[in-house]
């Protein structure tokens, strides 16, 4: 049970590491977006496009996280439910 809860712990410490990993890009992302608009309206599509791309990753990898943390969940719940 111990070395289930410190899995449990590091996931949670990842997916919170990665987090900020995704804030931090977003910033950097929306940062350069208004810079090139400002320096060049044309790339305007291009960066929308490569935007929107990056978020529709990230917002699957985080869903099949979240997926995964709801089936740990749920071993744990079964497993205190046993006892």
């Amino acid at each position: 049970m111990l070395n289930f809860l410190e899995n449990l712990y590091q996931h949670t410490r990842n997916t919170l590491v990665w987090f900020i990993i995704y804030f931090a890009l977003q910033t950097i992302i929306w940062v350069a977006l208004g810079v090139l608009i400002l320096l060049h309206p044309q790339t305007l599509f291009i960066l929308v496009a490569v935007f929107f791309v990056l978020i529709a990753a990230l917002n699957l990898y985080f869903g099949l996280l979240f997926i995964r943390y709801a089936i740990k969940l749920k071993k744990i719940k079964s497993h205190l439910d046993s006892k």
